[in-house]
């Protein structure tokens, strides 16, 4: 989506990618804003950024900001009421895809569970605990930098929950440590734009 600083910008600054979804999963069902850009900054940081009027971009960052503060650590939020046209192009240089999920999200709302961790040994140890413990689809994988790692899945509430319980005592066993897990029993339709940058299908050669 195109940013032209028509609108107020919201964001927030994750270390980590499970943070950053749980936080834009918040802002989009806290207030009327949509979803502009989402950025893989580097050294684990990642950027989400929504636009609409003030104060619904000043209640969505809030929302987003708490949502990520319990989920990891939240590096920065801010709300530009009216950026200049030169700050919309840089925003707009990772917009999200206004086709991405509509063919599935308005139809498949299932629930999304998220490991994040230090390194590929104990993220596949994740995975494979997950899909071996519930009926869950493996839909994603995606490297932030700097060594975290997510694994993502989808399915029903409670195979969602199974599954990530069973991966994070599956990287706790190894005695290794999970950044950051989360479960969405009902993910917002635009997370979709996000989470199909990492579906495998997308990633494989």
């Amino acid at each position: 989506m195109r940013y032209y600083g028509e609108e107020a910008l919201g964001l927030i600054e994750t270390l980590g990618m499970v943070p950053a979804i749980g936080g834009t999963d918040s802002m989009l069902k806290a207030a009327n804003v949509q979803l502009t850009s989402y950025e893989n900054i580097g050294s684990t940081l990642v950027a989400v950024m929504v636009k609409g009027d003030v104060a619904a971009v000043k209640a969505a960052v809030e929302a987003g900001a708490a949502a990520a503060s319990e989920l990891g650590k939240l590096t920065a939020q801010n709300v530009m009421p009216r950026p200049i046209r030169g700050v919309g192009d840089i925003v707009s240089v990772h917009a999200v895809d206004d086709e991405a999920g509509k063919a599935q999200a308005a139809p498949d709302r299932r629930a999304i569970g998220l490991i994040e961790t230090f390194g590929i040994v104990f993220v596949l140890e994740a995975a494979d605990a997950m899909m071996k413990a519930a009926d869950v689809e493996l839909i994603g994988y995606e490297n932030v930098a700097s060594g975290y790692i997510s694994v993502l899945v989808q399915g029903d509430v409670s195979a969602c929950q199974s599954a990530v319980e069973a991966g994070v005592r599956a990287v706790e066993n190894m005695d290794a440590e999970v950044y950051s897990s989360l479960v969405i029993p009902t993910p917002h339709p635009d997370l979709a734009k996000i989470t199909e940058r990492y579906a495998l299908e997308n990633l494989l050669p």
